[in-house]
């Protein structure tokens, strides 16, 4: 199993007795622990046949472990800097991407790896990557410009550089193995050497704009059948022809006229045609394996034969300028249905779709949703930014467990009480929402409530099973309510008249008791930007009782995103500076 021990805000520090009394949970397994600092005394866990570990924030547990066996470690965006004290000889698998200011300089001495992922770390030399044994790399969003080190890992199966500007790709052409290789935005000039590769299956070259692409580069590509190619400003596909493997192909925002070469790629099962210059689809019926299609914002083409699709799964028609989608009703087995930004749509027909799970209707100008009261199979319903006003028409919809109805004119939730399975609810923009009902609501994981004109939210206190809360932008001061829930909080944009309301908040009952508890050389510099915090709140107060005119009542806290799971101190910095920030303000308006 995995074990997951993650730091609580109520807890400064874990110790080593804590971890150990879940050895027998652990055992053969895997081990995750998330911003915890501080551990020590760990020695034990060189008795756990742990052999995947994942850490966050916590990377100096690392020497402890030298003799585990550990063959997966995972430490991805932790600020890590060097790996030189590792010595995890065991390792098979390693990712550490995320790390901006990683040095790799000796990775060489892991090798025994066959997975590699050091994405997004800044890395610039790969010269250092001699691991025979190597079978995916991950070199994603880096800046590498010599990939010549890459021809000697001949044993390479996966490759992804996405990201890499302007890099010859030519050594590339000794790696026969590869089976997988993504080249995505990397501004590439020349391709040709793609032809020697011919045992890949996947693809990706897309957003590559001044490669001059035609399609007779690939043809010798028979075995793909996954391909990319949107955005590479692509006219002629007619070459792909011989690539009648093909699963799975993209060719979005493309100058593509011409469709008849998909009469021989008679085994796609997913087709991208976003933004493409066809006005006829006819061809489209020859594809009897065809799964999933996005025909999105091509407002030219005619849909009509889109009705005998009846094979169709998932089928997406944003930004098309569609009114009348009668050619719809008779795809009885589609799942997904995408019909955002078409305006005026009338959705009647919908309501013969009775298999689909998941609908998207946002920006549509809806007003009426009576057509879809017998969709009860629907698990996410997207009908955000239209102009609904009431919703008692989806009471049918028990299913549900993705239910976004932002931006519409909703003030009445009651029949939200009855969809037990509901776990993430978007309420946003609908101004003086009743938020009640939400009180029943209470398998709620994520919900978002920004912009609601929300005073009080005293209905959020039962709703123990929430990570994530969005309550920005709101009239809100008091947040007693929700003190105690275990959830990422977002704040932004509210009243807050008291700081000790905002402590409060944050699970700080007392601020002397939680100062005494640091290091006696932080305590000073704390009890000061506490003052820092009180001085501001009372020039607030101050102010408004001289000035009956003084418009700036409210005590912003502005784009902080703020979690239970954030340390005191931090919490504490965020206040004083904003504090800080306010009293100067409010000097300058005094003053004016």
């Amino acid at each position: 199993m995995n074990l997951v021990i993650e730091q609580k805000p109520e807890l400064a520090e874990y110790n080593a007795t804590m971890i150990k009394n879940f050895k027998d949970k652990i055992h053969n397994g895997e081990l995750t622990i998330e911003n915890v600092r501080n551990l020590t005394n760990l020695e034990f866990l060189q008795e756990f046949k742990i052999h995947k570990l994942q850490l966050t924030e916590c990377i100096n547990i690392i020497p402890v472990l030298e003799s585990c066996t550990i063959k997966e470690l995972i430490i991805y965006d932790s600020e890590l800097q060097n790996i030189d004290e590792f010595q995890l000889e065991n390792l098979e698998i390693l990712d550490i991407s995320h790390n901006e200011d990683l040095q790799t300089k000796n990775i060489v001495k892991f090798d025994k790896l066959k997975q590699l992922d050091i994405s997004y770390t800044n890395c610039t030399d790969i010269s250092n990557l001699q691991l025979p044994q190597l079978r995916m790399l991950n070199l994603r969003y880096n800046i590498i410009d010599d990939l010549s080190p890459l021809s000697n890992l001949v044993n390479l199966e996966e490759l992804d550089l996405s990201g890499n500007q302007d890099i010859d790709i030519s050594p590339l052409q000794h790696l026969k193995q590869l089976r997988i290789l993504k080249l995505a935005c990397c501004n590439l000039k020349n391709i040709k050497i793609l032809k020697l590769l011919v045992n890949l299956v996947e693809l990706d070259v897309s957003g590559n704009k001044n490669i001059n692409f035609s399609a007779y580069m690939l043809q010798y590509l028979v075995n793909l059948k996954k391909l990319n190619i949107q955005k590479t400003k692509t006219k002629n596909i007619n070459e792909l022809k011989s690539l009648n493997n093909l699963e799975r192909l993209d060719i979005q925002e493309n100058n593509v006229t011409d469709l008849s070469v998909l009469k021989y790629l008679l085994n796609l099962t997913t087709l991208n045609l976003t933004q493409i210059k066809v006005k006829n689809i006819e061809i489209l019926l020859q594809l009897e394996h065809l799964k999933e299609l996005d025909l999105s914002q091509n407002p030219d083409i005619d849909f009509k034969p889109l009705q005998k699709m009846v094979q169709l799964q998932r089928l997406l028609l944003r930004s098309n300028s569609l009114s009348n989608i009668t050619f719809l009703s008779g795809l009885i087995n589609l799942q997904l249905l995408n019909l955002s930004d078409n305006k005026n749509l009338e959705i009647y027909p919908l309501q013969y779709l009775v298999n689909i799970t998941n609908l998207v209707l946002s920006q549509c100008e809806i007003s009426e949703i009576s057509s879809l009261r017998t969709l009860v199979n629907l698990e996410v319903l997207n009908i955000s930014s239209n102009e609904i006003n009431d919703i008692h028409h989806l009471q049918n919809l028990e299913k549900l467990t993705t239910l976004n109805i932002c931006y519409n004119c909703i003030k009445d939730i009651s029949i939200l009480k009855q969809f037990k399975y509901l776990k993430k609810l978007y309420l946003c923009g609908n101004y003086g929402v009743s938020i009640t009902p939400l009180q029943y609501v209470t398998q709620l994981t994520y919900l978002s409530l920004h912009e609601c004109e929300l005073y009080e939210i005293s209905a959020l206190r039962p709703l123990v099973n929430l990570e994530f809360l969005d309550i920005s932008k709101n009239n809100i001061f008091n947040f007693y309510p929700i003190r105690d829930l275990d959830a990422e909080v977002n704040v932004s944009w509210n009243l807050i008249v008291e700081s000790s309301d905002f402590f409060t908040f944050f699970d700080v009952e007392n601020i002397s008791d939680f100062i005494h508890k640091q290091p006696n050389n932080q305590q000073s510099v704390l009890a000061e930007k506490m003052k820092t915090v009180d001085q501001s709140t009372q020039f607030i107060r101050d102010t408004n009782s001289r000035r009956k005119n003084f418009q700036l009542q409210k005590y912003i806290v502005k784009d902080i995103l703020i979690s239970q799971k954030v340390k005191q101190h931090e919490i504490l910095q965020s206040l004083t500076n904003k504090a800080v920030w306010l009293f100067s303000l409010l000097n300058e308006e005094c003053c004016q």
